[in-house]
């Protein structure tokens, strides 16, 4: 059973008459990294009426329940917290996703960062049919040295309104850094088969719902946090990821062969996933 708890402001089970949007933030074992995470969101200046946080515990439950609870208490922003006992990403974003109500939607890991304008920014320029984009930095230890990001130096070379899939191809590997409509996703879920390469699945997946991307300022940001040990820096056994690669190359030749997707986009999901495998070792 899924522990949910509402914090600040009451109830978030109305669905909103207004542009509002649903922070997404699943956490497992979560480090003191999290409060810089949470304190990013509390310093945001759209107004907390239009947004609510969503944070879901995976894994062991204690003692890191009462530790984000405990900085969960210093916020002054409206969020629900959610116990998930099932271990996985993908399978926390998706309750997470399912429990929220706001129109908009964005993804943030739980050692990221954001700047005080993201979440304004982006609602300034997200609809129904285009995603928002931010500006993409990566750090170490804080945001003093500042590194560039693979996606995040793309940013200034996109046309404003861009709807050509393979040129903004590079926004479409990770859920975050960006403002999805509720409508674009439907009911299309992150596959919990996959514990990397998720992301880019499922924004393929997603992709063809979406007209295409409109950017904010280029201050405003999304700060990728280098840490030793995170899920996307650990490495994992030459058997998996083979395994896993075929399985995502699988997945995408089936949308390769549905007429609603972009062919041209699909295949760079398809070229990019077979090049892993050829620097496996």
């Amino acid at each position: 059973m899924k522990k949910i708890i509402i914090g600040n402001s009451g109830s978030t089970n109305k669905r909103f008459n207004v542009k509002k949007v649903a922070v997404l933030i699943p956490t497992s074992k979560p480090g003191n990294y999290i409060e810089k995470c949470l304190l990013s969101i509390e310093n945001q200046t759209l107004s907390k009426d239009k947004y609510c946080v969503y944070i879901g515990l995976n894994g062991p439950r204690f003692p890191y329940e009462n530790y984000v609870l405990q900085v969960l208490s210093k916020m002054s922003f409206r969020y629900k917290y959610l116990y998930i006992p099932k271990a996985g990403v993908s399978n926390a974003r998706n309750i997470l996703i399912e429990s929220s109500h706001e129109d908009f939607i964005v993804f943030l890991d739980d050692d990221d960062l954001i700047s005080e304008n993201y979440l304004e920014n982006l609602l300034k320029v997200s609809t129904h049919e285009y995603i928002g984009i931010s500006n993409i930095y990566n750090f170490k230890n804080n945001l003093d040295n500042l590194k560039e990001n693979y996606i995040g130096k793309t940013f200034n070379f996109l046309n404003d309104g861009e709807t050509s899939k393979y040129k903004i191809r590079k926004y479409f590997s990770p859920s975050c850094g960006k403002m999805i409509h509720r409508n674009m996703i439907g009911n299309i879920k992150f596959d919990e088969k996959v514990s990397k390469g998720e992301d880019s699945l499922f924004m393929a997946m997603i992709s063809k719902n979406v007209l295409g991307i409109r950017k904010t300022s280029k201050d405003t940001c999304y700060y990728v946090h280098e840490r030793i040990g995170s899920l996307t820096r650990r490495k994992s056994k030459i058997s998996m990821e083979i395994k896993t690669n075929f399985y995502l190359t699988y997945k995408y030749l089936k949308l390769l062969y549905k007429k609603e997707y972009d062919k041209v986009f699909i295949l760079t999901r398809i070229v990019a996933t077979l090049l892993k495998l050829l620097k496996i070792r």
